[in-house]
């Protein structure tokens, strides 16, 4: 069982002209480390205007705080940007093996100063989805990121996020794979049940992996929450 006092990453992505109602309640919460960085969807925009979404400009927060306290701030952002209804954003938390001492130390202070009391059952059954979810990431050349969604999407993935990169030690990582590499990646963020996983993780391999011209590699993360997705979706 995870231990409700351990830090955790938490990560919302919500249309870019949203972000400064997400910003006004993660200050709300007093949430010290945060950082917001602009990216774009991936979806259709006929799967946008299904969803009510107003563009594929998008924000995504990133903010580091104890697990008691994020899961408030997952109700404070689900409830108030309204991600009950899917289309409206995600919100979810992805847990932390280690974090500088610093940030541990600055946190535990944090935390005694605004201890909030525990989440009832309630609320907490209204974050947790009863299917479990995914972070699949995956990092690819400038303009292959499509190339990722298309097989996402064989895959039954309904939409992802792109963030623009940059690689760093290109030289070294060049020599490592024995490929030359391009320093301008695309990285895309997708949600996905836990049972389709592997699939969408293979299939994006096969037609982006670091033998093809994409030279790309997929990663997957645990998710603890998320809210913003039916059951059935991925984003």
């Amino acid at each position: 069982m995870s231990n409700v006092e351990s830090p955790c990453l938490l990560l919302a992505v919500v249309d870019r002209n949203k972000h400064k109602r997400l910003e006004e309640i993660l200050n709300e919460k007093h949430v010290r480390f945060q950082f917001l960085a602009n990216a774009m969807g991936t979806a259709h925009s006929r799967i946008l205007d299904v969803l009510g979404l107003s563009g594929t400009e998008k924000t995504i927060g990133l903010c580091i705080l104890h697990r008691n306290k994020a899961q408030r701030a997952m109700i404070s952002i689900m409830e108030r940007m309204e991600m009950i209804r899917p289309g409206n954003g995600i919100v979810f938390t992805v847990p932390l093996t280690g974090t500088s001492k610093n940030v541990v130390q600055a946190l535990e202070s944090e935390n005694r100063k605004y201890a909030e009391r525990q989440v009832s059952h309630m609320e907490q059954a209204e974050i947790n989805n009863e299917i479990k979810y995914g972070l699949v990431v995956a990092i690819v050349n400038k303009g292959f990121s499509e190339n990722v969604m298309k097989a996402a999407r064989e895959s039954g993935v309904r939409g992802g996020t792109v963030l623009h990169v940059r690689q760093a030690a290109i030289e070294e990582a060049s020599k490592f794979f024995g490929i030359s590499l391009q320093p301008d990646k695309e990285m895309v963020l997708m949600i996905v049940g836990d049972v389709h996983k592997i699939e969408l993780m293979q299939s994006i391999n096969k037609v982006c992996g670091m033998r093809t011209d994409a030279h790309g590699m997929v990663i997957s993360l645990p998710i603890d929450n998320c809210a913003g997705l039916t059951p059935v979706e991925s984003y």
